[in-house]
């Protein structure tokens, strides 16, 4: 059962021009949102019941942006999703409510067309080439620690610094995958901003328990791809920050029952559960209803071994 700070539904949808918001939450809507660190951008879809033919039109011209928050009365609220509008549709259900359909996506515009043009001298650490790749365009970005509580650009930045110089002209996505495949990063934007994470690490913060008692629902699925977990909404879950699940709330499915085996260097190919339970969040789903049933996550999610002393072992493989 949940706690007593997961009651009372909470949510609200905005759309805005950038200066003007009009405020969608006292009417019925749903949403879903598919949230990764995939490299690629976020979405929304929103299906809103009952606006005036006017307000309808509006959509998708006049407001181009939208904001979800959801969340309980009592507990916690904040925003799941903040992007564009991209498409509109406008229909009927059983020729009583009328509806208008969202579909949105967060960055879209910095991923589709965000170009590089610049030059890097020798000595740029990681941190500042990666602001240069970022320097073209109002994405703001935000780093993550990794096992050891590094920081990209600290002490391992300097080591890492460039020997020489270059020039690099094209698309910034581009670009970006480079950098953090040179460097061993995942980068993805969310809610505006460009998140990088360690390959080894997770976005700093405590870690969201989940349980029978805060929210866990039903048992978490062992995967070759990951944990796959159910939980009531909770906007504190972002992509690359860490939940903690304890094993004995997780099908025991060991690495023999998968078939799996060590890869190259005698690093392990996936790795289902930790002592500690702490998990980083590779993908998120929000859903929800307001005059309906569902209110959920549902999160894919992979191992961290948070006191691992050797971050190659730190993320399970099965990305």
């Amino acid at each position: 059962m949940a706690n007593n700070t997961q009651f009372g539904r909470k949510a609200s949808l905005i759309v805005s021009d950038g200066t003007t918001g009009l405020d969608l939450s006292e009417l019925r809507f749903k949403f879903e949102t598919t949230n990764s660190d995939s490299e690629t951008p976020n979405t929304l879809y929103a299906r809103v019941y009952n606006l005036a033919p006017q307000t309808i039109a509006k959509i998708g011209t006049e407001f181009k942006s939208i904001t979800l928050q959801a969340g309980y009365e009592n507990g916690n609220y904040g925003v799941v999703f903040s992007g564009a509008i991209k498409q509109t549709e406008v229909g009927r259900e059983r020729d009583v409510d009328n509806f208008i359909d969202i579909w949105a996506a967060d960055g879209d515009e910095f991923y589709s067309f965000a170009i590089v043009n610049m030059a890097v001298a020798a000595g740029q650490t990681p941190e500042q080439v990666i602001q240069s790749i970022l320097s073209t365009s109002s994405v703001p970005i935000k780093f993550a620690q990794d096992a050891t509580g590094l920081i990209v650009g600290a002490a391992a930045g300097v080591k890492n610094a460039l020997s020489r110089g270059k020039s690099s002209m094209g698309m910034a996505r581009s670009y970006l995958r480079d950098w953090a495949a040179k460097y061993g990063y995942r980068w993805s934007i969310q809610n505006g901003e460009v998140v990088v994470v360690p390959i080894t690490g997770y976005r700093p913060g405590e870690a969201v328990v989940l349980s029978s008692s805060t929210g866990l629902v039903g048992v978490p699925v062992a995967t070759q791809g990951g944990v796959r977990v159910r939980a009531l909404l909770n906007p504190l879950i972002r992509i690359g920050c860490l939940v903690q699940i304890a094993q004995s709330d997780i099908n025991h499915i060991t690495t023999q029952q998968f078939g799996l085996s060590y890869s190259q260097n005698n690093q392990p190919s996936a790795v289902i559960a930790t002592t500690q339970g702490h998990y980083r969040v590779m993908e998120a789903c929000f859903m929800g209803d307001t005059r309906g049933n569902e209110w959920y996550v549902d999160l894919v999610c992979l191992a961290v071994d948070v006191s691992a002393p050797d971050q190659s072992q730190s993320v399970s493989a099965a990305a």
